[in-house]
């Protein structure tokens, strides 16, 4: 069986309507991405199949490509690869050229000061057309330093609509990432984002808005998120929680069969299944 080359991003937001959005799923090894692979099958879904710099390094890029390729051919899914928080430009042109069809750069402390501008400048001319091209302004928050009263529209960070349609025009993103109020790494959903931002972004640049930090954010305000101009969800800590709970659950409860790696890889792409196949069906299969 050959693999089904991935999708860009882009090429999955234009089959999107007005009051969708594609969830991007953080997987990190074959039993957290088959479980996310057969929940887009059976709800009939897009999904970005989304790996961190250093999960995918550990499998290496080419086998990444055909491991989610060879997955996406048996369960008929229509897909993008991308890779997540990277700011070292020569990983990303290396996933592209493994087949890789979407890529994060973002700014999160390696890049030295007045370098990432003309770096994305320079990876949207070496990629156009291959790939599309996530770009971030500024550096995204993070549960374990964020200020307290940290809020959606005082969390002293996010930009201005000026300043996003400036940093638009200069590294022409296929996505655009910025603060909206959104943490990294919340273990719970409490959290409110700027929907007056991210509406005035997504006309003023006319671009699709990623929402990094999904997992804290209420699902009510991600969903009046998509109906402002978010097109890419980004998940992640919420799918590690579930897994570790269920890998947690099962060692305790299993018995016998507690110490067999198959029936514990049973017991976490169930917990999964259900996880992907929910957030699926909250945010990519809304209608009108």
């Amino acid at each position: 069986m050959s693999e089904t080359p991935a999708l860009t991003v882009s090429e999955l937001i234009s089959t999107l309507s007005s009051r969708q959005a594609l969830c991007a799923f953080n997987v990190e090894n074959f039993d957290t991405l088959k479980p996310a692979m057969r929940a887009a099958a059976d709800t009939g879904c897009p999904v970005i199949v989304s790996f961190t710099v250093p999960a995918a390094q550990y499998l290496g890029y080419e086998l990444v490509v055909r491991l989610v390729g060879l997955l996406a051919s048996t369960y008929g899914v229509r897909y993008a690869l991308h890779l997540d928080h990277c700011e070292n430009p020569a990983e990303l042109i290396s996933a592209v050229a493994a087949g890789f069809s979407s890529g994060n750069f973002l700014d999160e402390g390696l890049i030295p000061d007045g370098e990432y501008v003309p770096t994305a400048r320079r990876l949207r001319n070496e990629l156009s057309g291959r790939a599309s091209l996530e770009f971030v302004l500024g550096r995204l928050g993070h549960a374990h330093d964020a200020h307290p009263g940290h809020t959606a529209n005082n969390s002293g960070t996010s930009p201005s609509v000026e300043a996003l349609l400036e940093f638009a025009n200069e590294t022409r993103p296929d996505i655009l990432g910025f603060d909206c109020g959104s943490l990294h790494g919340m273990s719970s959903r409490e959290q409110d984002i700027d929907i007056e931002l991210v509406r005035d972004v997504s006309v003023a640049t006319g671009l699709p808005v990623v929402l990094h930090g999904s997992s804290g954010v209420r699902s009510e305000a991600i969903q009046e998120g998509i109906d402002a101009g978010i097109r890419k969800i980004n998940v992640e800590t919420a799918l590690r929680k579930i897994y570790m709970a269920s890998v947690q659950s099962f060692l305790v409860t299993g018995g016998p069969d507690s110490g067999k790696p198959r029936y514990l890889t049973r017991a976490t792409d169930e917990a999964l299944s259900e996880a992907f196949t929910h957030l699926l069906e909250a945010y990519t299969m809304r209608r009108s």
